[in-house]
C-alpha cells in the first residue's frame, strides 16, 4: 500500500481539484484547451473561444439525445417522471418558462428560446469550471460582454419591434420635457454599461469561485476542495439564473408601453 501512495495522491487531487503538481511540489493550474491551442500553435488568448466552443458541442450532443429521447415516447405527452437526462433537460426548461413569464409579459413564449439558450449555455460553460482542466469560459470578460452585447441588441429590438422607433425612442425622455436631454444622457449611461454590468458580475463570481478553489487546493488536495465543489455548483446556478432574470427584466422593461 505504501508504494501506491504516490501514485494515489496525485490522482486524487486531479480528481478533485484543476490542479497538478509542477516541479517542486508547487501547485500549478492546468487546461486542456491551452493544450490544444499549443497544438496548433496558437496563442492562449483564444482560451474561453475554444471553451465556448466545446460547452456549445457539448450542449449540441445532449439536445440531439433529448430529442431522440422524446421521439422515442412521442405517445407519451406527459414529462418524464423519472431522474434521467430527459428529466433535468425538462425540469431546466421548466425553470426558465417560469422567468420567461414572470418577465416578458403576455409575448414571453417568443422570448423563451432566447432565455433558455442563454441559461443553458452559461450554466454549462459554470459547470465545466468544476472539470479539473477545463477553465470555464464565463470567467473570462470577453465571453461573458460578447454574451451582454447580444442581449443588449436583442432587448433593444423587441422594444423597436413592440413600440415601433418613436414610441421605443420616448423610453429614453423621461416623463417631464423640461429635463428631457439630461434623463436621455443618463438612459444612454445606463443602458450603454449594461453589457458591461453583465459581464463583469457574472466574471467577477465566477472568476473569484475558480480561484477559491485553487487557493484551498494548495491547502489541501482531497477535502476542501471536494467540499468547495458544492459551493462552485451553487454559484453556477445562481449566476445563470441572475444573468438570465436580469436579461428578462431588460426584455420587460423594452416592451413595456407604462413608461
Amino acid at each position: 500500500m505504501k508504494n501506491l501512495a504516490p501514485a494515489v495522491v496525485p490522482l486524487l487531487s486531479f480528481l478533485f481539484a484543476p490542479t497538478a503538481f509542477a516541479a517542486g511540489g508547487i501547485p500549478q493550474t492546468i487546461s486542456y484547451y491551452e493544450m490544444v491551442l499549443d497544438a496548433f500553435h496558437a496563442n492562449h488568448q483564444w482560451v474561453p473561444t475554444v471553451g465556448a466552443l466545446f460547452c456549445t458541442l457539448v450542449i449540441i450532443v445532449i439536445g440531439l439525445r433529448y430529442k431522440a429521447a422524446v421521439a422515442a415516447s412521442a405517445a407519451e405527452v406527459r414529462p418524464s417522471g423519472d431522474f434521467s437526462m430527459r428529466f433535468v433537460i425538462e425540469s431546466i426548461l421548466d425553470f426558465v418558462h417560469g422567468i420567461a413569464k414572470d418577465n416578458c409579459g403576455h409575448g414571453f413564449r417568443k422570448f423563451f428560446p432566447f432565455l433558455s439558450a442563454l441559461f443553458i449555455f452559461i450554466l454549462t460553460c459554470n459547470l465545466s469550471g468544476l472539470v479539473p482542466g477545463f477553465p470555464p469560459p464565463t470567467e473570462s470578460m470577453d465571453t461573458n460582454v460578447a454574451m451582454g452585447i447580444f442581449v443588449f441588441l436583442v432587448y433593444n429590438i423587441a422594444g423597436f419591434k413592440e413600440q415601433g422607433a418613436v414610441g421605443y425612442f420616448k423610453h429614453f425622455l423621461g416623463p417631464v420635457a423640461a429635463i428631457a436631454p439630461l434623463y436621455f444622457a443618463i438612459e444612454m449611461v445606463s443602458h450603454g454599461s449594461r453589457p458591461l454590468s453583465l459581464g463583469l458580475r457574472l466574471a467577477g463570481n465566477i472568476f473569484g469561485d475558480h480561484t477559491l478553489l485553487g487557493v484551498f487546493t494548495s491547502l489541501s488536495y482531497i477535502v476542501l476542495p471536494a467540499l468547495l465543489m458544492f459551493l462552485g455548483l451553487l454559484v453556477a446556478v445562481v449566476q445563470s439564473f441572475v444573468f438570465t432574470l436580469l436579461t428578462g427584466i431588460y426584455i420587460s422593461l423594452a416592451i413595456s408601453h407604462d413608461h
